[in-house]
Parts: structure tokens; C-alpha cells; sequence
């Protein structure tokens, strides 16, 4: 398990932000706690994830209903996934 950052645009902030009821579920799925931080100058997120099991992220985001929740929630693909690597410091 490791920290994962996911990033990605956004339609329409103000429903994306209402739609955390959506993401919650699946998030717990794949990682033990999360944060969510917006640009400040755009509409782009990143999702801070501890703990993540990457197998399992990869089975939740790309299943059927969460290709429907981020239709709802307005994700706009790709969604750029980062991996906190061991020894890059």
C-alpha cells in the first residue's frame, strides 16, 4: 500500500463537488483516508490517497459504475495517476 495522487479536470466544479457522495464508497475500496485539493486557478482537482492498494484502484476506476459516476459528477478524462515512489527523496 502506498500514497497515490489522481488529478483531472472538471466541467462543472459545483457539481463535481456534490457528487462526494459518489466518490466515497469507491474510495474506500482502494485507500484508507483521502484529501481533495482544488487548483486555484482551474477547475482541476487532486486526490490524495494513503494507503492505496493499486490493484485494486485499477479494478474500481475502471468498472462500470464508476465510468457512470464521473459522467455525473462531470469528470473530464484523463485522469492522471501519480505513485509515490520509495528512494526518491
Amino acid at each position: 500500500m502506498t500514497t497515490v495522487i489522481m488529478t483531472h479536470n472538471v466541467e462543472n466544479m459545483e457539481t463535481w463537488l456534490k457528487g462526494g457522495h459518489n466518490r466515497k464508497p469507491a474510495f474506500d475500496k482502494f485507500c484508507k483516508s483521502y484529501k481533495v485539493f482544488k487548483h486555484t486557478e482551474d477547475d482541476r482537482v487532486s486526490i490524495v490517497c494513503e494507503g492505496a492498494d493499486i490493484a485494486t484502484m485499477k479494478q474500481v476506476l475502471g468498472s462500470a459504475e464508476t465510468t457512470k459516476a464521473k459522467e455525473a459528477d462531470t469528470v473530464v478524462d484523463p485522469i492522471d495517476v501519480f505513485v509515490e515512489i520509495e528512494g526518491g527523496d
